[in-house]
C-alpha cells in the first residue's frame, strides 16, 4: 500500500492523548469573580457609625454642654448606630466576613433597642409610671445582658486583631460599669463607664480611618492596623 506524503513544511499538532484539536470547539467563558472581590470594604463606614454614636451617647451621659434632652441622640441611635451598622453587617456577610458581620449586627441591635427605650412611642418608660423606682434596676439589668453579649464576641477576635480585641474588651468593661452604676445609682461608676466609652470611640475612629486609608490605593499615607 502506498502512503500519501505530507506537504513539506506542514505541521500537525497533536494534543496530549493523541487526539487532534477540535477546530470547532467553543471556548468556555472565564469563571466569574467571587462576590467578595467585587465589593468594597464596608468596615470603615461601620466603624465611623459605631464611634460617632458611642461618642455622642457618652457625652450626653456625662452632661456635656448641659444637654439633657435626648432627641438628637435618638436620631444617631436609630440611623447611624442602628440602620447603618445593620447595612454594613449585611455587606460583610456578602463578603464572607462572618466575624465583622456578627459584631456590627450585634451593636446595631443594641443601639436600636436602646433607642426604643428612649422613644416615647414605644411606651417603655411610661410603663414604669406607677413604679419609677424600678427604672434604674431595669436599665441596669438591660445593660448587664449587653455586657455578657459583648463579652461573648471577644474570644472570636483574639489572635485575629489586637485592636478589635482591645476595643471589645474596653467596651464590655464600660458597659459593665454603666450597668453597675445604673443599678446601684452610684454616679461615679457611671462616670467611669462613660469615660471608657470615649476611649472606645477614639479607638474605633482610628480603626475606621486606618481601614479607609488601606482600602484606597491612592492614599497619601497609611496607618498601622495591629
Amino acid at each position: 500500500m502506498s502512503s500519501r506524503a505530507k506537504p513539506s513544511g506542514s505541521v500537525e499538532k497533536i494534543e496530549y492523548g493523541g487526539e487532534p484539536p477540535n477546530q470547532n470547539a467553543v471556548s468556555q467563558p472565564a469563571a466569574p469573580l467571587p462576590l467578595a472581590s467585587t465589593l468594597g470594604n464596608p468596615t470603615p463606614a461601620g466603624m465611623f457609625a459605631f464611634s460617632g454614636t458611642m461618642l455622642l451617647m457618652a457625652l450626653y451621659n456625662l452632661g456635656a454642654g448641659g444637654v439633657t434632652v435626648s432627641n438628637v441622640l435618638v436620631g444617631m441611635l436609630v440611623f447611624a448606630g442602628g440602620i447603618a451598622q445593620a447595612l454594613v453587617a449585611m455587606w460583610e456577610l456578602a463578603r464572607g466576613n462572618t466575624l465583622f458581620a456578627t459584631c456590627f449586627l450585634t451593636f446595631s441591635t443594641f443601639w436600636i433597642s436602646y433607642a426604643a427605650v428612649l422613644i416615647p412611642g414605644f411606651g417603655v418608660m411610661e410603663a414604669y409610671a406607677a413604679v419609677p423606682e424600678q427604672i434604674p434596676k431595669a436599665l441596669g439589668l438591660y445593660l448587664f445582658v449587653w455586657f455578657i453579649t459583648i463579652t461573648s464576641l471577644i474570644p472570636a477576635v483574639i489572635g485575629k486583631s489586637h485592636m478589635f480585641t482591645v476595643l471589645l474588651s474596653i467596651a464590655s468593661t464600660a458597659v459593665l460599669f454603666l450597668s453597675c452604676g445604673m443599678y446601684t445609682q452610684v454616679t461615679q461608676l457611671s462616670t467611669v463607664g462613660n469615660s471608657l466609652l470615649i476611649a472606645v470611640s477614639s479607638l474605633a475612629y482610628y480603626i475606621g480611618i486606618a481601614g479607609l486609608l488601606a482600602s484606597d490605593p491612592g492614599s497619601a499615607f497609611q496607618l498601622p492596623l495591629l
